[in-house]
């Protein structure tokens, strides 16, 4: 049924796996089911064009506001994320976002990792990272 389709959106990540990733535990579509959600790794199943966004953030008591993080394909640095805007004692909010378009092929990886900064993220802050299938290869 959904052979030729390939589509996620997964929120609320915080934990990390054993190489840095962080894992989006919460899943609103899983369209082909190549986003695992106990790895945080999407592993492609069809070759073609992809686009590929994530979006994270952290509260500023937990210290300082830096936030760098990767979107990783392969573990090859893909898209980069940075914000630091310092020291606040104010009750704040830090977020950082990034997206890029790439080709895949199959079985290669994307996942969002080798972060900085969120040690302490909150499980409920609005993070996501999400990938649809653009143009498969014909």
């Amino acid at each position: 049924m959904f052979a030729g389709r390939s589509l996620f959106f997964a929120y609320g990540g915080s934990t990390f796996n054993a190489t840095n990733n962080i894992i989006f535990r919460g899943i609103l579509d899983n369209v082909g089911n190549d986003y695992d959600c106990s790895t945080g790794v999407y592993t492609c199943r069809i070759p073609g064009m992809y686009w590929f966004t994530a979006s994270l953030g952290k509260f500023s008591f937990e210290g300082n506001l830096l936030i760098n993080c990767l979107i990783l394909v392969n573990d090859y640095a893909y898209v980069a994320m940075q914000s630091d805007l310092g020291n606040y004692n104010n009750s704040s909010v830090d977020t950082v976002s990034g997206s890029g378009g790439m080709y895949l092929s199959k079985g290669d990886s994307v996942s969002v990792g080798r972060c900085k900064g969120l040690e302490h993220n909150n499980n409920d802050f609005p993070t996501h990272f999400s990938g649809v299938l653009i143009t498969p290869d014909v």
